[in-house]
C-alpha cells in the first residue's frame, strides 16, 4: 500500500494481479517510484505520504494500468494475461 497526497487529497493505493488463486504482493511503491518522492506528515490522517503534484492522476494513471489504456495501452498483454487468467487490480481508498 502506498500513500500519496497532493497536500489537498491523499489516498491509499494497492496495486497487484490475481491469478486465479491468490494476489501477488502489493507493487505500488515501485508502481510510483516512491524512491523518488518526498515523505511529509499529514496531519489529517495522522501518518506520512509521498508527496505527488496530483493525486488524482496517480489514480488514473493506475486505473489506466489496470485496464490496459493510455500508456498501459498493450493489447498484446491484455491477451496473454486474459489467457493465463490474471487480473489487474487497483485499489484506491481516499483518506481526505
Amino acid at each position: 500500500m502506498t500513500r500519496l497526497t497532493d497536500g489537498t487529497r491523499t489516498a491509499e493505493i494497492t496495486i497487484n494481479e490475481w491469478d486465479g488463486s491468490e494476489y501477488t504482493p502489493d507493487w505500488s511503491n515501485d508502481f510510483f517510484e516512491v524512491g523518488n518522492l518526498p515523505l511529509v506528515w499529514v496531519g489529517a490522517i495522522d501518518g506520512e505520504a509521498h508527496k505527488v503534484e496530483d493525486v488524482d492522476y496517480c489514480i488514473e494513471q493506475a486505473n489506466d494500468w489496470a485496464s490496459y489504456r493510455g500508456d498501459f495501452y498493450d493489447p498484446e498483454a491484455q491477451v496473454r494475461d486474459a489467457a493465463r487468467g490474471i487480473e489487474r487490480c487497483v485499489n484506491v481508498g481516499t483518506l481526505k
